[in-house]
């Protein structure tokens, strides 16, 4: 199998995450144009202070694969070559796609892929209407909803089209009876590498929480006081083995709804044995990303108070009967996993 992989050169947990799994898959070429440079190994310093996390967890951990050798030059005359071609960033390539798209033989135009990993719950061009009736209205007739989309938020099928909750709570709440979900839009989610899962027993672990606080009804519980900021990564190290070993010492992990409900953190933090606390987890879409997170794998919590008296009412066995439950939800997100389930629906949407 033969993949082009559009990289829109603005890192993406979801993207990133897909292309590491899509790598890690035994008889697939994937040729990355332009090349993603921080996903290697040569990645340079400069490239990894780029990317969200500062380079750690998904990136510089690929080698370069021999079989890419001469395929980004001219890419566009061999199109026709690849099984599927997918978009990392639609909303920056969305002119990328409608040429691709009126370049392709009608018939090979079931390969165009679209990866949504934006924290909107809006598919393109429905996010940022401002700016696309304003400066490119003509995207509103591109065939975007032809694509097979995958979408990491969700939150009902009028909010794809942007007829959002908060926006529109009314019209909203009437649409969802009536617009179902389009056919072509698939859930995907954030991933971690394998490599990184890490079994650490909960005896062995030191301290009540992980170092890095968001939620503010907390401050007084965590060693951090500081909430981190929305919208901004702040890490409290700035070397990985740092952070991954303040994991692997705490028993718990903080974690909740910022941008969107899907976050790297839950990854990370399932992946060295500190058990979740995840802030109002009820009030997530069944159809959003993360996916599999419940009661009997986390803490799900409302508020300080009840969080105290879960973690006080907890006995031992039952927190690590909660840790071993993370650990196999954490073992089927891995970055290969999410891409075999990725490239799974889309043999079964070509079937049909």
């Amino acid at each position: 199998m033969k993949i082009l992989f559009l990289n829109g050169n603005i890192p993406n947990y979801v993207t990133d995450g897909l292309f590491h799994g899509l790598r890690s898959i035994p008889g697939i070429v994937v040729v990355d144009t332009p090349r993603v440079d921080y996903m290697y190994t040569d990645a340079t310093v400069e490239d990894l202070k780029k990317t969200g996390s500062r380079g750690n967890t998904l990136y510089k951990l690929l080698n370069e694969a021999t079989e890419t050798a001469g395929k980004r030059t001219y890419w566009q005359m061999e199109m026709e070559q690849y099984d599927y071609i997918l978009f990392t960033d639609i909303y920056h390539q969305c002119d990328l796609f409608h040429y691709i798209y009126k370049s392709l033989h009608p018939k090979r135009r079931a390969s165009l892929c679209i990866i949504d990993g934006y924290d909107t719950t809006s598919m393109f061009p429905y996010f940022n209407n401002s700016f696309n009736l304003k400066v490119r209205p003509w995207t509103y007739f591109y065939k975007v909803n032809t694509a097979n989309y995958f979408k990491r938020e969700h939150e009902s099928a009028p909010g794809l089209f942007g007829i959002t909750a908060d926006r529109f709570p009314t019209l909203n709440k009437v649409l969802s009876k009536m617009i179902k979900m389009p056919l072509k839009v698939f859930p995907i989610s954030m991933a971690i590498p394998e490599e990184h899962i890490e079994y650490v027993p909960l005896k062995n672990k030191s301290k009540e929480f992980v170092n890095y606080n968001v939620d503010n009804e907390l401050v007084d519980l965590l060693t951090v006081k500081a909430v981190s900021e929305l919208g901004k990564w702040q890490p409290m190290f700035e070397n990985q083995n740092d952070y991954y070993t303040d994991i692997k010492q705490s028993k718990f992990g903080i974690t909740a709804k910022r941008e969107g409900w899907d976050c790297l953190r839950h990854y990370e933090y399932a992946a060295k044995g500190a058990i979740l606390c995840f802030k109002n987890l009820d009030k997530k879409n069944t159809y959003c990303a993360p996916f599999g997170l419940d009661n009997t794998n986390c803490i799900t919590y409302t508020n300080k108070q009840d969080l105290l008296n879960k973690l006080k009412s907890a006995t031992i066995t039952e927190l690590e009967d909660l840790q071993n439950n993370q650990y196999k939800w954490v073992e089927n997100y891995t970055t290969k996993k999410v891409a075999l389930r990725f490239l799974d629906q889309l043999a079964h949407t070509t079937e049909n």
